[in-house]
């Protein structure tokens, strides 16, 4: 008695990020699926610590769940309609109607579990206990033998994948013009056989289903290839997503995700026509494809690009340079010596954001003047003001400071926030990642605002794209429709 009371008090109610009632989506990177399931209308899969929903009749994305535990596997239970998920140490029963759960301990990892009407069961995997979940109860009682005819949901083995010859090698390779590491083996991790069709998970590669009748096979790539976002940009239609593992994009308006896997880091990006230009270490490249071409060859280390109808800019640890559009050639441009974080460019000036000040080029005047004596790592430009993010992390506005004059400007003030690490702007306000959430700024009220229907975290950088808010923490990806910003 005293060991089923200790199960019942310890589960709980508790609430994954993303339930249904939240307003912001989570971008899941591609991971690790470790086991997949599947419902009449829905394919399950958990790949880390994600639970991705995949429309099982047109195999499109449809949302993620992100949980605080790595997700080893899931099964469904048709006779509730809900999921059951096994976590390190715990069983979590998930409704997808409601989106919340509860979490169960166990004692011990298990590798499979199985269901009927009133219990889930388990088998410990290190001492073979075999173990019974009551549905209603939560009371968890050992017994000495399973009912017949359970269905069973397990880890993947290897012997299991090789009961599909036509999986042969039993891992994939990107296709060449897709990826610079071409030879990079993306390994099987599970499977699942509904009888009509075999959905195979992999190990950064995406989710694949194959037709058992057709032999047809389409794969589903249901983010970007990891989630450290560096930087987000957007070029002629296309959303372009810089990572430490290479370049995630999709169109305007449409979610299908593309990419191309890098075979180094690169700092930054810039498309041009058809081709992206990435700055990694000295050297500024034009990528076509997986092909690569260098542009640019400077002294120091590249930490920003930029264009404008003439030139490629790049800011490196040791001022700033210009290459004329369809050239080869590194032109010292303006700051030198220190390091330059970030180039704007207007009409009728370009802003270079450095390591100790803020200059500004007159394209009237060409000539340069210094604007503001600290640090500059981002620059924003809202109707005819601009925003200066201080390596400080405190931003500056200088009311219509969008001109060609090099005169003394005495208008920049500080706007009191502290510990803004990123901004952006979508021609009506300011954004800002905080330590605490993400903000906006209204010019007209000189005031900041809370966005209540995303998490209170900390964020390292916002961005405005297609009508749809972005925000990226040290581990995740959020987005938001701006009309739900309020």
């Amino acid at each position: 008695m005293i060991k089923l009371v200790f199960f019942f008090l310890l589960q709980v109610n508790v609430y994954p990020q993303n339930a249904a009632w939240d307003r912001y989506t989570i971008i899941p990177p591609l991971g690790r699926i470790q086991s997949i399931a599947a419902s009449d209308l829905r394919v399950f899969a958990v790949s880390d610590q994600y639970l991705v929903f995949i429309n099982k009749l047109n195999y499109a994305y449809e949302k993620s769940v992100l949980f605080d535990c790595e997700l080893t596997l899931v099964g469904c239970d048709n006779y509730t309609n809900d999921l059951w998920i096994v976590c390190p140490e715990q069983i979590i029963r998930f409704n997808i109607l409601s989106y919340t759960l509860r979490a169960y301990p166990i004692p011990e990892y298990v590798h499979g579990f199985a269901l009927d009407v009133q219990n889930v069961y388990f088998e410990s995997a290190k001492a073979g206990q075999k173990f019974a979940l009551d549905k209603i109860t939560g009371t968890l009682t050992g017994i000495n033998n399973f009912p017949p005819n359970l269905k069973w949901y397990r880890k993947t083995s290897q012997n299991d994948i090789r009961q599909y010859p036509f999986l042969n090698p039993y891992y994939y390779y990107d296709d060449a013009q897709v990826s610079q590491v071409p030879f990079q083996r993306y390994q099987i991790t599970s499977i699942y056989d509904d009888g009509m069709n075999l959905y195979v998970g992999t190990d950064r590669y995406g989710l694949l289903k194959y037709n058992k009748t057709s032999w047809e096979r389409q794969r589903i790539v249901y983010g970007p290839i990891d989630a450290h976002i560096k930087t987000v940009k957007k070029f002629d239609g296309n959303i372009y997503f810089l990572s430490a593992s290479g370049i995630s994009y999709f169109q305007e308006g449409n979610r299908e995700w593309r990419y191309l896997r890098l075979d180094k880091a690169a700092a930054d990006l810039i498309a041009l026509d058809s081709d992206i230009f990435l700055a990694r270490n000295n050297r500024v490249f034009r990528t076509s494809g997986n092909l690569e071409f260098p542009v640019g060859d400077f002294t120091d280390d590249i930490l920003a690009l930029s264009s404008d109808s003439e030139y490629i800019y790049a800011g490196t640890r040791s001022g700033l340079f210009k290459i004329i559009k369809g050239t080869y050639n590194e032109i010292p441009f303006g700051p030198d010596r220190y390091a330059v974080y970030y180039v704007y460019s207007t009409e009728d000036a370009v802003y270079a954001g450095g390591e100790f000040a803020l200059y500004k080029y007159s394209r009237n005047e060409r000539d340069w003047t210094t604007v503001l004596n600290f640090g500059v790592k981002d620059i924003v430009g809202l109707k005819d003001d601009i925003y200066a993010l201080g390596t400080n992390n405190q931003v500056m506005r200088s009311p219509g400071a969008q001109t060609d004059s090099l005169a003394p400007d005495s208008s920049w003030v500080l706007l009191p926030y502290f510990n803004i690490y990123d901004i952006d702007t979508d021609d009506d306000v300011l954004y800002c990642a905080t330590h605490a959430g993400i903000y906006y700024y209204e010019p007209e009220a000189s005031l900041y605002r809370i966005i209540y229907n995303m998490p209170r975290i900390y964020y390292e950088y916002v961005f405005v794209i297609d009508n749809t808010l972005i925000a990226v923490s040290r581990n995740s990806i959020y987005s938001l429709p701006l009309e739900y910003r309020d």
